[in-house]
């Protein structure tokens, strides 16, 4: 490319430098990438050929004249778009204004009133408040600078949702199956500093809880320990071990000496769940949100254990349990982190007795606590119990309701702790529906599954991007996962990129609103319509899938999305391009809808009158059909009752399901009492001062914190209408 000697560009700030032909070739294929084009480099030399063949008779000319210059030569060669998207990033000085005029204003929201889209967050920290702010930024530098146009103008309108729009510009994966066992065994390194093997378990549960919370702030979204109970077995052995050498150096008799040595090790083991469970509710990770950790527990194969290593996994277990139901303080006040699954294998319950008695005791702590949820590793039904069937891979959840897919590694086998996603982008069916509607009124019908595959071939080029740029991430971004073992093959030099680990990462295509969408496509709700359209949907969008995870060798999965702040948001959006295109919004004065908010991923209306057993067996086709992100959950309206309990619980696991059960959880803080099912009074003493424990989606979060609540509007006014969730 000619550079003339003695032709210079005079910059803003009135320096000077020698005119660079290669800037103007990168400025042209930015503005092109905007506005979703590529530019081939011959075409780039040529257009800045013309540019330079415009000033080579001058010496000297201004950024603002080439800048001009550049959009002349881009019409000259028929480039309108391109043309546009320079001008735009040109321009650059209004946009910028109204941009922080923005984030002041959101800042000075966060700063006066707190923020409620995430009930992980207590925006009364000075500590979370500066993550928020810092959230809002990052936020608005990846929407300016790393969108294309069309990305833009779809989560603009709301055709699409990109989940966690702030950390996108750091290049950090989502959630994850963290292998916390591999970490842990023979030492790590961890902030420049050396940690050895824990030789107790009670340091093994307090170490745990440091890495998480270090962990947890490298990404976002879920942080699952999968398995814990197996994890800490040895480190249960080796307390047990050194007690009873301890007693009988104090000359205690054999036998008395080893019961001395199981109740001092469960004592480490209620300390250390204590200890963890403080960390993980009262001690916010970096980011500044709550670590948003998840427990999986209780599955083991007896004959690979002895019947002492039984006994103790079902202690490990059972203690974690107690722990929860017991809570913290005086008056044992519960908490909501970690969440607690519990992996149910029939045939394990009914033929190993530690087994029996750690479901019993996993019944009983949901019936008072909600948790622990339950996933299904026996049925017939769902990949998680194929998959375990076929390979002996269990694959946990990972935040609220997230799976990984199938990946089997070189030699065959199925690989699922040490996983993790790298994001989801969710769509908005009832917005694709009215604008198929729109535009072709004679036959939308047919035509909204054309709408709906250019959403999907947009969140589809969007993760392509994605799995690129966490691929040229340097391993030193996440060291205690890239680094030191907590994701597989995940022990790189901190100076190497990330590179094919991307191979074994999920990317999910969410779903939300099918109740509503339903009733727009149909005039039915989706209990009366009986599911065939969401199946339909759902079915389409699994075929479209797996033929982009074919062609493009990623594993892509379909999410039934819980729609926290979003089921709000997506509502909102939808009301808005109602009224600008002057259409009616049926939600507003509709039976069984509100304005406020729309319905989690596949699930049925919230205000159904349907038993248990009746939503159950409505949610069965379409959670299976999601098979990279679902929960199923049923309303107890008297969960003291254990024999509903076990039944319900029993029935989601013939039908493969990933099963919660819900109620309201209500601690007074003055009279100390709890009951079930209550939001603002409690029943016993009259007060206001509660701290009620609701579901949010796929987990649980404080629905009222003496009178004021962490969840949004739209979230609050769909628990206020519950009847069936």
């Amino acid at each position: 490319m000619p550079t003339k000697p003695g032709v210079q560009v005079v910059k803003k700030d009135k320096s000077v430098e020698d005119y660079d032909a290669s800037k103007i070739t990168d400025a042209v294929s930015k503005a092109a990438f905007r506005c979703d084009k590529i530019v081939p480099q011959a075409t780039l030399d040529a257009i800045a050929r013309e540019v330079y063949r415009r000033i080579e008779h001058r010496d000297r000319v201004t950024v603002a004249e080439l800048h001009e210059l550049v959009i002349a030569a881009l019409s000259f060669f028929q480039m309108k778009e391109v043309g546009e998207a320079y001008a735009e990033y040109r321009y650059y000085k209004t946009t910028y204004a109204k941009t922080f005029e923005q984030l002041r204003q959101d800042a000075d929201d966060v700063l006066r009133l707190g923020d409620r889209e995430n009930a992980n967050y207590d925006s009364s920290l000075v500590s979370t408040k500066g993550s928020l702010i810092k959230g809002y930024l990052t936020k608005s530098l990846y929407k300016q600078f790393y969108l294309s146009g069309l990305e833009k103008e779809l989560i603009e309108r709301g055709d699409i949702y990109i989940h966690d729009l702030r950390d996108m510009i750091l290049g950090c994966i989502n959630c994850c199956l963290f292998d916390i066992g591999s970490v842990l065994k023979g030492g790590f390194e961890m902030s420049n500093v050396e940690y050895t093997e824990p030789k107790t378990v009670l340091s093994a549960l307090q170490v745990i809880g440091d890495i998480t919370l270090v962990a947890t702030a490298q990404q976002f979204g879920g942080f699952t320990l999968p398995e814990l109970d197996k994890v800490l077995l040895p480190y249960v052995l080796k307390s047990e071990a050194a007690a009873l050498e301890k007693f009988r150096q104090m000359g205690v008799a054999d036998d008395v000496a080893r019961e001395f040595a199981v109740k001092e090790t469960v004592r480490e083991l209620e300390q250390g769940f204590q200890s963890l469970e403080l960390k993980l509710n009262t001690v916010p990770c970096s980011r500044g949100d709550f670590a948003f950790t998840t427990i999986t527990f209780g599955q083991w194969k007896p004959e690979n254990y002895t019947a002492a290593e039984r006994e103790w996994l079902s202690t490990i277990s059972r203690t974690m349990l107690r722990v929860r139901k017991k809570g913290h303080g005086r008056h044992g006040k519960p908490v909501v982190f970690p969440k607690l699954v519990y992996l149910y294998d029939r045939d394990q319950i009914a033929n190993d007795k530690p087994s029996a008695e750690l479901f019993d005791e996993a019944l009983r702590t949901s019936a008072e606590c909600m948790y622990p949820d339950y996933l299904s590793l026996s049925s017939e039904s769902g990949s998680v119990s194929q998959i375990y069937q076929r390979y002996g891979a269990i694959t946990s959840p990972m935040g609220c309701r997230a799976f990984l897919s199938l990946w089997k590694n070189e030699e065959g086998q199925a690989i699922t702790v040490g996983r993790c996603n790298i994001g989801a982008v969710s769509l908005n069916l009832p917005i694709i529906l009215k604008i198929t509607q729109m535009q072709r009124p004679d036959d939308w019908r047919e035509a909204f599954w054309e709408e709906l595959d250019r959403r999907l071939d947009v969140i589809r080029q969007f993760f392509k991007k994605r799995y690129d740029i966490i691929r040229n991430q340097k391993c030193s971004s996440n060291p205690l996962a890239f680094t030191q073992g907590g994701l597989y093959e995940g022990t790189k030099d901190p100076d190497d990129k990330v590179g094919d680990l991307v191979r074994y990462m999920t990317a999910s295509f969410g779903i939300t609103a099918l109740d509503e969408t339903t009733y727009l496509w149909t005039g039915k709700r989706l209990v009366e319509e009986g599911g065939e359209l969401s199946a339909k949907i759902l079915r389409y969008i699994g075929d479209r899938l797996a033929q982009y995870k074919k062609e493009d060798g990623h594993l892509y999965a379909m999410y039934g999305t819980p729609a926290e702040s979003l089921c709000a948001t997506q509502a909102k959006q939808y009301d808005r391009f109602c009224e600008k295109n002057e259409i009616d919004n049926v939600f507003r004065h509709t039976e069984h809808y509100s304005p406020e908010y729309f319905t989690n991923s596949f699930h049925v209306n919230v205000t159904e009158e349907i038993s248990p057993f009746e939503k159950q067996d409505r949610e069965f086709t379409d959670f299976h059909l999601c098979e990279g992100g679902h929960i199923q959950y049923i309303r107890l309206d008297n969960p003291e009752n254990l024999a509903a309990v076990r039944a319900f619980v029993e029935r989601g696991m013939e039908k493969g399901f990933y099963q919660g059960v819900n109620f309201d959880s209500a601690y007074c803080g003055d009279c100390g009492r709890h009951s079930t099912n209550v939001l603002f009074t409690c029943p016993h003493c009259g007060s206001r001062n509660l701290s009620v424990i609701s579901r949010v989606c796929g987990y649980l979060g404080y629905s009222n914190v003496n009178g004021v609540s962490r969840m949004n509007d739209g979230k609050m006014a769909e628990i206020k209408n519950r009847k069936s969730m």
